[in-house]
């Protein structure tokens, strides 16, 4: 009899064992399943392209927009934080930088494309053009969307500009012969998303 009652008590726990593994396999499969989602739809981000940009601000009416080109030189810093001199004639041994700046005139702040995609330079003298940047590598181009505060300029990254001819072999002296100087003169302009600056001129020494 008491080997009756041992195997009955051996029998009721692995039936509770048995029940309470049943018990938390259910509780656990949404677990599972909360985890894996989670992972599997991580918290978006901005792509590299945009930014952050509020639902509100849309984007920058037609018109409002000017953009105006710069040229002299970079003195310091970097593109979030440059110091740079605008001028209109450079030495033989001086390469120009040349940027841009964009302001919104209207009243409210809106969203503009500024993207390298979108972001034409053109270098002409007469009526030759000499060098235009549609004419460098475009392979890795991107667009990339700004908040442009209510009348606030903002200034483009200034980049060296090789006093180089473009042509289909590119838009620097690898391939391509540097452009006449001794006191040539030139105009610059630039176009961002449509919106085509001013030329400007300047000599080469």
């Amino acid at each position: 009899m008491a080997n009756d009652e041992s195997v009955y008590r051996t029998r009721r726990i692995g039936a509770l064992v048995v029940l309470a593994a049943l018990i938390a396999g259910i509780w656990g499969i949404p677990q599972l399943l909360a985890n894996t989602g989670q992972e599997v739809f991580p918290t978006e981000e901005a792509t590299a392209t945009e930014e952050a940009i509020p639902a509100e601000i849309t984007n920058c009416a037609p018109g409002v927009v000017s953009v105006e080109v710069m040229i002299g030189k970079l003195i310091s810093g970097d593109a979030d934080n440059q110091v740079v001199e605008t001028f209109n004639s450079f030495a033989s041994n001086t390469n120009p930088d040349i940027w841009y700046e964009i302001t919104n005139n209207g009243l409210v702040d809106c969203k503009f494309n500024v993207g390298s995609r979108v972001t034409f330079f053109t270098i002409t003298s007469g009526e030759q053009t000499y060098w235009s940047s549609r004419d460098c590598d475009r392979t890795n181009v991107t667009d990339r969307f700004v908040t442009l505060a209510s009348n606030t300029p903002l200034e483009a990254a200034a980049s060296p500009w090789e006093k180089s001819y473009s042509s289909e072999n590119g838009c620097n002296p690898s391939g391509n012969d540097l452009v006449p100087t001794a006191g040539a003169t030139y105009k610059i302009k630039v176009e961002v998303n449509g919106v085509i600056s001013e030329e400007k001129r300047f000599i080469l020494n």
